[in-house]
């Protein structure tokens, strides 16, 4: 494989990890039901996290050997998959009841892994294929130098 071939299926490569990882997110968000509170739909300027969902161009360098890939959405987004946020109480207040001082009944977080677990999986599969990837080219280009020099 010349280094022109590796560089081109490595940014094909890297381009399709991009577009799934958006997929698979949003896939996440509507299975685990990762939606906003009622009071928070109200704001108009404030997107639902499905929609907030963006991807950005990969930045990198000619040779794909370095890359810089951006992600955005709101930033409960990343409460709602840790399962934490304003309702959750920090240690024990001592209150064991079902319902709070107001006679609410009490509101319980649970996490919606919707982002952590498949971008750390899928920031391995990226890695170990950048691995290979560079790897085959550097042996394709030892081995070329070896046998100009064996002439």
């Amino acid at each position: 494989m010349t280094p022109e071939q590796a560089i081109s299926e490595r940014a094909k490569y890297v381009e399709a990890w991009n577009e799934t990882m958006t997929k698979i997110w949003q896939e996440r968000i509507l299975k685990y039901g990762v939606f906003e509170s009622p009071r928070r739909r109200t704001r108009s300027s404030v997107p639902h996290l499905y929609d907030s969902l963006h991807q950005f161009p990969v930045k990198h360098d000619d040779k794909y050997l370095e890359l810089a890939v951006h992600f955005t959405f709101p930033e409960y987004g990343i409460f709602q998959d840790r399962g934490t946020g304003r309702e959750k109480s920090l240690g024990n207040p001592g209150d064991i009841g079902e319902y709070t001082q107001s006679g609410r009944e009490r509101k319980f977080r649970t996490a919606r892994p919707w982002f952590s677990i498949k971008w750390y999986s899928s920031c391995m599969n990226i890695k170990e294929y950048m691995a290979k990837s560079i790897g085959k080219e550097f042996v394709g280009i030892v081995s070329f130098a070896l046998s100009e020099i064996d002439k």
